[in-house]
């Protein structure tokens, strides 16, 4: 291949590790297929798609990245991340104020809740389903999925970290997780990524594995399952409140799903040059009504009640603190949040069939 016999040696060497690596990466997406549980194939789920997910493509005027799904049948799912929710918190605050004739102190209130009773193994478990399920829900759909054996290149250059990660976003602490065998890594946009340093030297690569598959529509959803939606009175002056107010209700719902869209003809520099290239992301809360746990009070500050619906009242002065966790046990745990997954990934799968390809 080279021209210089000086470099012959060079060529036969270099190739060894970075074939050791080919080798790896072939491996681990032959695992993923292996791995993935066998699911039935199920009605999709009767939600309207349009209405729980949009997007646009960068640098245009309006063009929304859907438009981009009737240009081939072929998908590849690159990357499948699910984030799960163990740490959560609201906080509210009413600002001292000061006006002639009227003096008002501060007061902050608190609601901390973290998740007890589901293992690691389960929350493997329910990911490798909700990924083996989604394949199949693309395939409903009308759509050929790509094998992972053909990704073997992109998983071995892929910059990828440990999974289970440990990451956090805003108030919310979490685990990710990614199918088993399969590489867990971020874009610069993900959420509960490593941040845009670190994510976006995978940009490139995974736009290139959708040029070197023949531009398949190549996505990497990130979904996250949180088991508690919170609530806050917010940041507000003591002018117009004079209560600070926090709670949370157990509930188990998807609130985030998204993913970049990637139909690349030719990959130039740094982006696409030729194809498609937008997001995806869900529009609202997805939940359930599953119940899975019971919320317990962990005994630290005083507390003003327990019920499903917590409501933590601070009055003036001092901060307030209420502190709660979900008990719950794997089993319940799972059947929630496969219920909601499912949901989930269908609803997003089902965009495809609302707009074809031929």
């Amino acid at each position: 291949m080279f021209l210089f016999r000086k470099l012959l040696l060079i060529s036969l060497l270099v190739p060894v590790s970075a074939l050791h690596a080919q080798e790896a990466a072939v491996g681990a997406s032959v695992a993923v297929e292996a791995a993935a549980p066998a699911v039935p194939l199920e009605p999709l789920p009767d939600l309207d798609p349009a209405q729980w997910f949009d997007g646009k493509f960068g640098g245009t005027f309006g063009a929304k990245t859907v438009t981009a799904l009737p240009k081939t049948r072929r998908v590849a799912v690159a990357g499948f991340k699910v984030v799960f929710v163990t740490h959560n918190e609201a906080h509210a605050m009413v600002r001292a104020s000061y006006l002639p004739g009227r003096d008002t102190t501060g007061a902050k209130a608190a609601m901390i809740v973290d998740l007890e009773g589901v293992d690691s193994a389960t929350l493997q478990a329910i990911t490798d389903a909700a990924y083996a399920r989604f394949v199949e829900q693309l395939k409903t759909a009308g759509r050929e999925v790509i094998p992972t054996s053909e990704m073997a290149s992109f998983f071995a250059e892929v910059k990828s970290q440990p999974a289970p990660m440990e990451s956090s976003f805003g108030n919310a602490k979490g685990l990710v997780f990614t199918p088993t065998g399969m590489p867990l890594w971020f874009g610069a946009t993900d959420p509960w990524g490593k941040g845009g340093g670190f994510g976006g030297g995978n940009d490139v690569p995974f736009a290139k594995l959708s040029a070197a598959l023949g531009a398949p529509i190549t996505i990497a959803p990130l979904i996250v399952v949180d088991f508690a939606q919170m609530q806050s009175s917010g940041n507000r002056s003591g002018l117009i409140a004079r209560r600070a107010e926090a709670g949370t209700t157990l509930s188990m719902s998807v609130p985030t799903f998204s993913t970049r869209l990637i139909r690349a003809e030719e990959v130039r520099g740094w982006g696409v040059s030729k194809g498609d290239d937008g997001g995806l992301a869900m529009t609202g809360r997805l939940d359930t009504d599953i119940e899975f746990a019971s919320l317990v009070e962990v005994p630290k500050d005083a507390s003003q009640g327990l019920t499903n619906a917590i409501r933590f009242i601070g009055g003036l002065g001092p901060s307030n603190k209420s502190v709660r966790k979900a008990v719950t046990t794997n089993v319940a745990y799972q059947a929630a949040a496969e219920a909601v997954l499912t949901q989930a990934t269908g609803t997003f799968a089902k965009l495809f069939a609302l707009y074809p390809a031929p």
